[in-house]
């Protein structure tokens, strides 16, 4: 069966006269949940074209999806990170811009009735269309995501979004990938009207007839035009966009801010520009020619391959079964939360968000107080960028419950606890909330050192508990670790993934043991900057290698962020778990007592003042560094703390800690930040190839000491000629 056909309504009232055939023209693949545009696709599109083109009695082409809700997800994902020859992306991108031209060379008016998600290629099959109707619901997003795959928008994009809309609103959209909801694309211009789902094929029919009379009225211009265009509304968007001058700013703004936010590492922003520069005064043909030069060299380097394996990996950590399939999550209705700190007041909107009650405890009113306070400007700074209505917060922030007693916990379907980092503290919060939950909930906590069999022991339902670890700031940091201990069932783990999902977490599982997987790998990273720093190399110097790498912050940035006595406890426990690679920093020790605890403090590594971070000079004289030392250059200092890092992930590997070496590199980049365009830990590790890493780890031991030396996962692959990583196979 095709994925697009032909279904011609005989007689249809455009409000212009006599009832006229109009065509819908219809994506709905058979084989697939959501529309996806692949090679396939792309030939059934051909011969429906050809089908619409043999009639000449048609009043107008209606472009909608077959499916309910769904519009166009986009090009195949996989199929692009499977493309490795030039010639051939070059060649199915001709044929695709030569399929969407023929829809826009229609002699009969068309419009793009999005319903649902519209994203990439389906957004460029859209902008082929003479208009575009979209249905005002919350399920309906339009975009053009594609630089967050390390590509440009290749289908047409480019070339047709800055001719629709202004070339100040497509780079913002072509830059970012965001996407707008039906409102927001109708403010935009992106779509002629946004109206409720139920009426959206009757005002498809009637912006046809709008396109036919506006065609054929005898006082329009010249070359009277169908086709809706951007016309400048206000005398910025005159003079930016519309001289030759004002482009000339706007594009080179945007280039300069794509350099500073990408440090150069990723090639596709700075592509898009250069198409809707150079295109932009040209025909759409010339247009179309450099994007699909641009676009294909995108497709077959290396960043696109790395993005393209980030995004299927993360998907697969979305979806992918994580016990038997048979197993169901037990629905979660109702949160209980333990400790009204940062961390909690963070979990209590997120959940809140998620249309889940939420009871936050705590033993003190002040407490309880600023995490509220945490949660109503979470709430209006989202409200804010989203621009949602009022009742919307109102709402959200309905489902919020503080309070000072333990009432309630009975109607509960998974507590969770975030008060102090401290054993028996947590302990105790458990065993006043077991008894107190009916024996179905889950228990979990989040802890991000402690382990959660020892916190398990004294339960009377142990096989109920489980971790569930949140990184900070809880509303921006994507990863969850679900953390099964040794009695964990596969009912509660099951009901715990399904609850990060919920939340708009990515859950990656991990088995109980020091650290887990992501502090146990980013410690060593954190210890060797402070190797780095005992031997005089600042502070300032060492933050700067680690973000040349393309992390976004460095060592010590990062140490002031999460808190120096939360670092220093964190360094001390894995120390003591794993003495032969790690060791404490008598620097954490020093920054302590001399009162020094962060950005919370307003000191630490460095001074925080107004949202600000500087050097402190100061820091030397505490630790006793008598000398500073420069390095010959900045990567023989990354490289440093980069090697501790894959060596620690290649015992976890051996541990057992994480499933595979994707799940892994998915940890590092959504928990700590890893460079998406090197693809993760161990895929980066494997581009420098195993041999490599052995013998630079080794040459490092002989200088360093035991500290250094190869995990024996490492010295067994490269031996081999192995890698850590495979090729990604979507689910």
């Amino acid at each position: 069966m095709s994925a697009f056909f032909v279904d011609v309504k005989p007689a249809v009232d455009l409000g212009a006269g006599a009832p006229v055939p109009v065509a819908h023209l219809v994506f709905d693949d058979p084989g697939r949940k959501v529309n996806v545009l692949d090679e396939g696709a792309i030939g059934d599109l051909e011969n429906a074209l050809s089908e619409i083109e043999r009639r000449t009695d048609l009043g107008g082409v209606v472009l909608r999806s077959g499916k309910s809700g769904s519009f166009i997800a986009g090009a195949d994902v996989e199929a692009i990170g499977a493309l490795t020859d030039r010639a051939a992306v070059h060649a199915l991108v001709k044929r695709a811009h030569a399929a969407f031209g023929r829809l826009a060379a229609l002699p009969c008016p068309t419009v793009a009735a999005i319903d649902g998600v519209c994203l990439g290629g389906g957004t460029e099959l859209a902008l082929a269309c003479d208009s575009r109707v979209a249905a005002d619901e919350p399920r309906t997003q339009i975009g053009l995501p594609e630089v967050l795959l390390g590509i440009l928008p290749g289908f047409g994009g480019t070339t047709r979004l800055p001719r629709l809309l202004g070339v100040s609103t497509a780079l913002d959209l072509v830059l970012t990938g965001r996407t707008l909801d039906a409102r927001r694309a109708e403010k935009a211009g992106l779509v002629a009207r946004a109206v409720p789902a139920v009426w959206l094929l009757e005002h498809a029919h009637r912006r046809l007839g709008e396109l036919a009379q506006r065609a054929a009225d005898p006082r329009a211009a010249r070359a009277p035009r169908r086709r809706d265009v951007w016309r400048p509304k206000a005398l910025a968007g005159r003079v930016l966009d519309g001289t030759p001058f004002g482009r000339a700013l706007v594009f080179s703004r945007a280039r300069a801010m794509t350099r500073a936010r990408t440090g150069g590492h990723y090639p596709a922003p700075l592509a898009a520009i250069s198409v809707m520069e150079h295109g932009f005064g040209q025909p759409v043909e010339a247009g179309l020619r450099m994007e699909a030069e641009w676009v294909s060299d995108l497709v077959v380097g290396p960043v696109c391959k790395n993005l393209v394996r980030i995004f299927l990996l993360s998907e697969r950590a979305k979806k992918e079964p994580v016990a038997d399939a048979a197993i169901k999550p037990q629905p979660v209705e109702r949160l209980a939360l333990a400790g009204a700190g940062v961390m909690g007041g963070g979990i209590a909107e997120l959940a809140s968000r998620s249309g889940i009650e939420v009871r936050m405890r705590d033993i003190s009113a002040e407490s309880l107080s600023r995490a509220l306070q945490t949660v109503r400007s979470l709430v209006a700074e989202r409200g804010k960028k989203r621009r949602a209505k009022k009742s919307e917060a109102d709402n959200q922030l309905a489902r919020v419950y503080p309070t000072l007693d333990l009432a309630g916990l009975k109607r509960a379907d998974f507590a969770m606890e975030a008060v102090v980092e401290d054993l028996d503290v947590k302990r105790k919060v458990f065993a006043e909330l077991e008894v107190r939950m009916r024996p179905g909930a889950v228990l979990a906590t989040n802890t991000s050192s402690l382990s959660v069999d020892t916190l398990a022991d004294g339960l009377e339902r142990p096989d109920r508990f489980c971790g569930f670890h949140f990184f900070n700031p809880v509303h921006r940091m994507p990863l969850v670790e679900v953390v099964r201990g040794a009695r964990t069932s596969d009912q509660t783990l099951v009901t715990a993934v399904a609850l990060a999902r919920r939340l708009g977490k990515t859950p990656v599982v991990v088995k109980d043991a020091p650290g887990f997987v992501v502090n146990r790998i980013l410690m060593p990273y954190l210890r060797e900057a402070m190797h780095l720093l005992e031997e005089g190399y600042p502070v300032a110097g060492v933050d700067a290698s680690m973000r040349r790498f393309g992390m976004p912050m460095g060592p010590f940035e990062v140490v002031d962020e999460v808190g120096i006595d939360v670092a220093h406890k964190v360094a001390g426990i894995l120390s003591r778990a794993f003495p032969e690679r790690m060791s404490e920093a008598p620097a954490l020790e020093k920054l302590l007592a001399a009162g020094r605890m962060g950005k919370k403090s307003g000191l630490g590594f460095y001074r925080h003042r107004g949202g600000k971070r500087t050097p402190d000079p100061a820091v030397a004289g505490l630790l006793g560094q008598a000398r500073s030392r420069k390095a010959q250059s900045l990567e023989v200092l990354s490289e440093r703390m980069v090697l501790a890092m894959i060596n620690e992930a290649a015992h976890c590997l051996a541990d057992g800690i994480v499933a595979d070496a994707g799940m892994l590199d998915v940890a590092m980049i959504f928990g700590t930040g890893f460079p998406p365009f090197r693809g993760g830990l161990l895929r980066y590790a494997d581009t420098l190839g195993l041999a490599k890493v052995e013998g630079r780890l080794a040459a490092l031991r002989a200088e360093k000491g035991e500290r250094f030396r190869p995990a024996p996962l490492i010295a067994k692959l490269a031996a081999e000629g192995g890698t850590f990583t495979r090729p990604i196979v979507a689910g």
